[in-house]
């Protein structure tokens, strides 16, 4: 119990008929949303099911000089109340910004109900199927709670995960489990604050974001890197390109004698460099589709094969060191570079943003079932595939531990070939968003077609040679994720959570938590 502006007799402290036009409001305070995106209308028992203006922002002078029933209250969203009545007044711009937008919700479902004609009876007949918009809309339509979970999913899921079983095999099952646990509840938080702030402050994209948290000279740090993240996923798939083309080249059905650099080479001239080429790449994104069932496909095929190849050194287990299984290890190299590895995988936070804007119904219900779904999702693929992968080969697990099967597994052939067509269309990709914020932090008159030509080209080149150079995608991948990946999916969402929504949820001298 709380006062909001004056003490009420006794009496009224428990009476839950006087406390139903603010209950009412808190009800709906979490389905806000315009009255023409409503799914269904009102009836006469049933109040809107949009919410009115907050209690303690309200014109009705009855409901702002009561006290709140704070024990009427779900625990879960206690602190939405707690919030508005004991906030402190905010100075900095970003959280005006984020009040901004909660009263102009208020002001718009105004024209639909009062707090004063609300009943507490009509709230029992409102479902949280009718507040995400279940029943009404297709569980994948277009900004769907189903299409957001699919999509970051999709951008997670990349080929980065073949490096999960040599994950395991670097810091042992237990360590390694729990490095990915770990990684899978920080990308889970960071994804709600990037998808709540970027709502809050609509804004469209992870640099609006960063300029909001730390100023509008910031955004050629975003662009620095979000560059050399692109390259360097290009590199990724590049050296993939030549690991899964290698194997269907020596396959029984082709059996061509040629090399990994050879195979580099010709598909990056024939293939990457003019996919490339167009500066809009937008019948390309459905590749992400194929990206998932690529994932899907390989995590049961390495799991149906598992006890096979395990079962083919088990002869040896007791005279081999490296058959054994590591269950710890207390390296700290190795422990970096595998945390590195395992936040890489659950990097899905450039789109992030989209996701957010994208969503119907974005109020904070949705955003963390979305990044809930499509993050345990994600564990539960990499999980499968780290541990069949690490057992099927132990000692042996490679970087890239497709390179363990045998070229006449006519499963994994199959893998390859699915797999090589993901890389090859993930890499035209991931480099056209590197160009644009290099000719970004060029300058806007230098967005020309040459430009974009000499970049494009300069970057293939630069990543070939690399991938020629070096076989070890796992210490790329390990590299990426302890600088930029470190940077995107903990260091900015914690300034950004700071800047945004921290200081607008400061204590009063009461000392109650928002």
């Amino acid at each position: 119990m709380a006062p909001a502006a004056e003490v009420m007799p006794a009496q009224r402290r428990h009476d839950p008929t006087s406390e139903s036009g603010w209950v009412s409001s808190y009800a709906m305070l979490s389905l806000c949303k315009a009255p023409s995106d409503t799914t269904r209308s009102p009836t006469q028992s049933e109040p809107s099911s949009c919410p009115s203006t907050p209690p303690t922002r309200c014109s009705s002078k009855p409901f702002a000089a009561r006290l709140r029933n704070y024990d009427s209250v779900a625990n879960a969203e206690m602190w939405k109340w707690l919030w508005l009545d004991f906030a402190a007044p905010v100075q900095a711009s970003v959280p005006r910004l984020i009040r901004k937008s909660m009263r102009k919700c208020s002001k718009s479902s105004a024209s639909l109900a009062s707090l004063d004609s609300m009943d507490i009876e009509g709230l029992d007949t409102i479902t949280e199927e009718h507040s995400v918009g279940l029943s009404r809309n297709s569980l994948l339509g277009e900004g769907s709670l189903g299409a957001a979970v699919f999509t970051l999913v999709s951008s997670a899921m990349g080929a980065g995960c073949l490096s999960l079983p040599f994950m395991l095999k670097n810091s042992g099952i237990i360590s390694g489990l729990l490095m990915l646990g770990l990684g899978a509840v920080l990308a889970h938080l960071s994804l709600v604050v990037l998808m709540s702030c970027a709502r809050y402050t609509e804004s469209e994209s992870m640099a609006q974001l960063v300029a909001l948290a730390r100023g509008r000279g910031s955004g050629h740090i975003v662009d620095v890197v979000i560059a050399v993240y692109g390259i360097a996923a290009v590199l990724c798939y590049l050296m993939f390109i030549g690991d899964f083309f290698l194997g269907i080249a020596r396959s029984p059905l082709l059996d061509l004698q040629v090399s990994r650099e050879t195979l580099i080479v010709c598909i990056a001239v024939a293939v990457v460099w003019p996919l490339s080429l167009p500066r809009r790449l937008s019948a390309l994104r459905y590749v992400c589709v194929l990206s998932v069932l690529a994932i899907g496909l390989t995590a049961l095929v390495v799991t149906w094969r598992a006890p096979s190849y395990a079962q083919h050194r088990s002869a040896a287990a007791n005279t081999d060191e490296k058959w054994q299984l590591v269950w710890w290890n207390s390296d700290p190299y190795a422990a970096l570079q595998s945390f590195s590895i395992a936040l890489f995988s659950f990097a899905a936070h450039t789109n992030a943003v989209p996701v957010a804007t994208a969503l119907k119904q974005a109020d904070g219900g949705s955003i963390w079932r979305v990044s809930l779904y499509s993050v345990c999702i994600e564990l539960v693929f990499y999980t499968l595939m780290g541990l069949a992968g690490y057992v099927s080969f132990r000692g042996y697990t490679e970087q890239d531990f497709i390179l363990n099967y045998r070229n006449d597994d006519m499963l994994m052939f199959l893998v390859r070939c699915i797999y090589g067509v993901v890389v090859c269309l993930g890499a035209p990709i991931n480099l056209s968003p590197a160009a644009s914020s290099i000719l970004g932090l060029l300058g806007s008159e230098r967005r020309t077609p040459k430009r974009h030509f000499i970049v494009v080209t300069t970057i293939i080149a630069s990543c070939v040679c690399v991938a020629l150079w070096s076989e070890k995608v796992a210490d790329v991948i390990g590299l990426i994720g302890a600088s930029f990946g470190s940077l995107i999916v903990l260091a900015w969402p914690a300034m950004i959570y700071r800047q945004a929504m921290f200081d607008t949820c400061q204590r009063l001298s009461t000392g109650l938590p928002c």
